[in-house]
């Protein structure tokens, strides 16, 4: 099974450009379009087609037509929506789908206890299986977003100011992360003549460095030749306060109930460490902490 025609679902977010790059760049010569819906003011790069739908099941099938691949990167309310582009990517004769997943693992119940936001993903994960002899999947795990994540402050190291925040139980606990563009290729080898056989209906688990805190630390401050002002936060008293929130309708604390949950050994977000890593796999470059700091400065 060959795949030539890509279409991403999803233009906008921080994801979507660095996936549309890669595919463009791959020297598998893939005809790559995106897919936004009607109201969207997405503007495509050259080369790529840019398709608009009203999210009707007739015009997600019309634009799936002679589409091989869909790469979903829809984010929020729309993550639950995606069955409706499954089915109408299984009646346009789309060959493979990637569901919106990208990020950490979320095959425990454990990482769903710990932000129930991750469910919709759960539940269309398993619509995907229920359907695989339809349509073949393949879900990426990246753990965290290495590059963006420092860049907004959800890694907390701020090299101009020279700041870290650290959960000092936490500190030494290995998590795997990915920089955009890492997760880009991934999905373009994914669907390479060569490897694609061997990601149909596969959970793939990528990443550009496994590290900790403490590892940062130390590579932040070897990189800049500084020492920087460390605070420390009680992540386990943040998590109750965040969840508390969370009961209530209150999001705010989402933003601590994901680093937790990558932070919690048994979630399994340490790929090396759980031995499913699938770089070599897809061919994609590794790089210790002290070089990925430096790649980032």
């Amino acid at each position: 099974m060959s795949f030539k025609n890509v279409i991403v679902v999803g233009g906008g977010g921080n994801l979507s450009p660095s996936i549309v790059d890669a595919l463009v760049q791959s020297p598998h010569n893939y005809t790559v379009s995106v897919l936004s819906r009607e109201q969207s003011t997405y503007q495509a790069p050259s080369g790529v087609k840019h398709l608009k739908t009203d999210y009707s099941h007739d015009s997600l099938v019309s634009a799936l037509k002679g589409q091989d691949a869909v790469v979903s990167v829809v984010a929020g309310s729309a993550i639950a929506e995606q069955k409706k582009i499954i089915d109408a990517a299984i009646e346009a004769g789309v060959k493979r789908f990637f569901p919106s997943e990208f990020g950490s693992d979320t095959t425990t119940q454990l990482a769903l206890d710990y932000f129930p936001g991750w469910s919709p993903k759960v539940e269309i994960r398993e619509y995907l299986k229920s359907k695989q002899d339809k349509i073949e999947w393949t879900v990426v795990f990246n753990g965290f977003f290495f590059d963006w994540g420092l860049r907004v402050g959800f890694i907390a190291f701020n090299a101009k100011e020279k700041t870290a925040t650290i959960f000092p139980k936490y500190k030494d606990v290995k998590f795997s992360a990915s920089n955009l563009a890492d997760v880009g290729t991934a999905v373009a080898q994914a669907l390479s003549p060569n490897i694609a056989p061997k990601t149909a209906n596969q959970i793939l688990r990528i990443r550009t460095l496994t590290t900790s805190q403490s590892e940062l630390l130390a590579a932040f401050e070897k990189a800049t030749g500084e020492k920087f002002t460390v605070k420390e936060i009680d992540l386990d008293a943040a998590v109750s306060e965040a969840k508390e929130k969370l009961s209530k309708g209150d999001f705010s604390g989402v933003g601590t109930l994901i680093p937790a949950a990558a932070l919690d050994e048994r979630t399994g977000n340490d790929f090396d460490k759980a031995g499913n890593v699938s770089n070599e796999l897809l061919e994609l470059p590794s790089l210790q902490t002290e070089e990925a700091i430096k790649a980032f400065l």
